[in-house]
């Protein structure tokens, strides 16, 4: 069932909630609205927020950032990453083999980030990151979910000597068959380091090799787990 990655209590007195749906709780594919609704609140039962409407984004590997001032705004933007001050409002982005990052500012903000290769490539994360500053100042820490690791992210020689320019030769790695692949992880950690994000904790589940996750990768399915991240009002006995 979907995992808690982080309750973390902010020096703000907030406490931010990310949570990791999982494949028992069904597709959190955006391209089925109906499958999508009807199962969309099922991963937040126990958390702050558990029943609010979601912030979904239209994914389309850019760089576009929507800010969500209420629960539910901006859903179905086309973005990549949305950002919000506001204690309530359920961020979400769907993956299956991209990274999701969570962006925590320690002053009360706090963004979700759908992180591919071209995304990547494109700074998505050094946007979002400038976004979430502009709302809030302050120190910002970086969690990254379940994702595709070099193990199984075979990639083609030019892109990755491309990405290798862009984000540095840690990014270059071998699968477990030695091709060269991505690692991904690096990459987002490289692209964090540029924004001025130092502090940051990377998931170790591989979408391709662990079972409780989708990864288009491995199978080719179209079907997505969701991080999804909220504000709470107050720190609470259990945040950590």
């Amino acid at each position: 069932m979907s995992r808690v990655l982080t309750r973390r209590a902010l020096p703000s007195g907030h406490l931010v909630v990310v949570q990791m749906s999982e494949i028992a709780d069904g597709n959190l594919a955006v391209d089925d609205p109906d499958g999508f609704l009807k199962e969309r609140r099922c991963t937040l039962t126990d958390t702050a927020g558990g029943d609010s409407a979601w912030t979904w984004l239209n994914q389309i590997h850019g760089v576009s950032v929507v800010t969500v001032e209420e629960p539910g705004g901006a859903a179905g933007s086309e973005a990549d990453a949305a950002v919000t001050r506001q204690p309530g409002c359920v961020l979400s982005v769907q993956v299956a083999d991209c990274a999701p990052v969570a962006l925590i500012a320690d002053r009360g903000g706090l963004a979700v980030v759908h992180a591919g290769w071209r995304g990547l490539a494109a700074g998505v994360l050094e946007k979002a990151s400038e976004e979430l500053r502009s709302l809030v100042g302050g120190p910002q820490r970086a969690l990254v979910g379940p994702c595709i690791h070099s193990c199984c992210y075979e990639f083609g020689g030019d892109d990755l000597a491309a990405m290798a320019r862009e984000l540095g030769t840690e990014v270059t790695a071998v699968t477990r068959a030695g091709l060269p692949s991505l690692d991904l992880p690096a990459g987002v950690v490289a692209s964090l380091e540029r924004a001025g994000v130092n502090d940051f904790e990377i998931d170790g589940a591989c979408t391709s090799c662990d079972v409780r996750y989708w990864s288009y990768r491995a199978t080719g399915s179209g079907k997505r787990q969701a991080m999804l991240a909220v504000i709470a009002e107050g720190t609470g006995p259990d945040a950590a």
